[in-house]
């Protein structure tokens, strides 16, 4: 069975969503920009009988609000949440069935005026091909 690459899928979910571009490595020196900057990567695959859970690890990195007009990591994943909550999730390359956040953790400084928030999805897709 092929499945549909369910990282891209949420990877078009988010920048649709939040105009943020996404990437599925990191690069060295990514905090020097553009920031934000989603890094969106696959955890682990759970086969079922025909539909198919994999989770997805988000990282949102932004720098730190400096005044009530800038947009942090924070409310970045408000964004990505409320965008992940539609069924199915759609991207340019595909859809989900469903993306259920499992986990969203509060803010954490990463490096100097750069913070991060990180959360867990659990995405459910059919194969698209038998």
């Amino acid at each position: 069975m092929t499945y549909t690459d369910a990282v891209q899928v949420i990877r078009d979910a988010i920048t649709a969503a939040t105009g943020i571009p996404t990437a599925r490595v990191l690069q060295p020196g990514f905090t020097d920009g553009p920031l934000p900057l989603a890094h969106v990567s696959l955890v682990q695959t759970q086969p079922g009988d025909y539909d198919r859970d994999e989770t997805i690890s988000i990282s949102i990195y932004a720098k730190t609000p400096a005044s009530p007009a800038d947009v942090g990591a924070s409310a970045l994943a408000d964004q990505i949440e409320g965008a992940l909550s539609v069924r199915p999730v759609v991207g340019s390359s595909g859809w989900v069935d469903e993306a259920e956040v499992d986990s969203l953790l509060g803010v954490q400084p990463y490096f100097e005026a750069v913070e991060v928030v990180h959360m867990t999805v659990t995405v459910t897709h059919r194969p698209i091909s038998e």
